[in-house]
């Protein structure tokens, strides 16, 4: 373990042991999300880009199929915005919280976006905390926002507050390209996954905005896509030939393009330097993205990376032949599962190796 992620374990440790316990089972549903960043409903309100597909999904999908609402950090975007601005631009989301909120449904998470939530008094039901823990046959799945492990932003988060509120918004920039910018962050995963890996548990994390299944960045999946389809190819004949290697070019074009984009994506798919790439570590992604929606769902024993779309912007998935896209009857918007794995395989990746 490297010395910064030691560092950090002593405080990820006592957090641990200290935050709420949830038992859960096959029968049980959850929904995580992070990094919504509600603002003033204003043109530098990164949310409102996907406002009524994020409202639409918790209204039609999680609330009447009794998922538990997980919201993990950065819920609300308070260095940036007047809390009572947010409040009243985002009634009707907060409203769908207080509904998961009364039927004993809602967890929610704060991250350093929206740290002052941890200051507010909460009544039953509605109380904040600074991380959470699932058990799954008797398995840890750690969910905190991330920005624990990141002691210097920690102590600067007064001048972070000041940068964002009197630089940031007022040039227009925004959250995502904030976080995308900044490697610093991407260290996050690598002390997270160390921490997570070296205690055997699953830990499911926000704050940098990227989302991630299993430890994998989009780096990593396409180059284990790309490599299972050349195993694939000399074995298959015919249209199936025809069309791996056209699946080949097509992912490696991706590839190529994300780590043409800079050096932030290259380190993206580099950063664990794992011999066994342990799956311990999960990113909901966020709700700030020009694509649509992550999240992560926990049902029936599986987790799995979800991305919510409306027909526009979600031409490239909904044409994919291996994606399952469900339309959300009624609505214009879809929900596409982009990876699923059982929760007991994980456990005995995170266990064995």
């Amino acid at each position: 373990m490297s010395n910064s992620s030691t560092s950090v374990a002593p405080y990820l440790d006592n957090l641990f042991q200290t935050v709420p316990l949830r038992r859960i089972d096959q029968t049980d549903r959850v929904v995580i999300w992070s990094d919504l960043h509600l603002g003033d409903g204003g043109s530098k309100d990164d949310f409102r880009q996907n406002a009524a597909l994020f409202q639409t999904a918790l209204k039609d999908h999680y609330l009447p199929g009794d998922f538990l609402l997980i919201l993990n950090g950065d819920i609300e975007e308070l260095l940036k915005f007047n809390p009572f601005k947010v409040r009243r631009a985002w009634e009707s989301v907060f409203l769908l919280f207080e509904e998961f909120a009364r039927r004993g449904k809602l967890v929610q998470i704060w991250g350093n976006h929206d740290e002052l939530l941890a200051l507010r008094p909460g009544r039953k039901g509605r109380e904040t905390y600074e991380g959470y823990r699932l058990q799954y046959k008797g398995k840890d799945i750690f969910i905190f926002h991330g920005h624990q492990v990141s002691p210097a932003y920690y102590r600067l988060s007064n001048v972070v507050g000041f940068v964002v509120r009197y630089l940031a918004r007022p040039l227009g920039i925004m959250n995502g390209s904030v976080s995308q910018s900044n490697t610093k962050k991407f260290k996050t995963e690598q002390k997270v996954y160390e921490f997570s890996t070296a205690r055997r548990i699953l830990s499911i994390i926000g704050h940098t905005h990227r989302p991630l299944f299993e430890s994998l960045s989009k780096v990593d999946v396409l180059k284990f896509q790309i490599e299972d389809l050349c195993r694939r190819y000399p074995r298959s004949a015919g249209e199936e030939k025809v069309r791996i290697a056209r699946e080949v070019q097509e992912a490696k074009g991706k590839l190529l393009s994300l780590l043409e984009s800079g050096p932030d994506e290259a380190m993206r798919g580099s950063i664990y330097e794992s011999h066994f790439m342990v799956p311990s570590v999960f990113n909901s992604g966020s709700a700030t993205g020009q694509g649509g929606i992550t999240c992560l769902e926990i049902e029936g024993g599986m987790i799995r990376l979800v991305h919510w779309v409306d027909e526009d912007r979600g031409k490239h998935h909904l044409q994919a032949p291996d994606t399952a896209v469900y339309p959300l009857e009624g609505t214009p918007y879809f929900r596409i599962v982009l990876k699923e794995e059982s929760l007991d395989y994980i456990f005995a990746r995170i266990e064995l190796l």
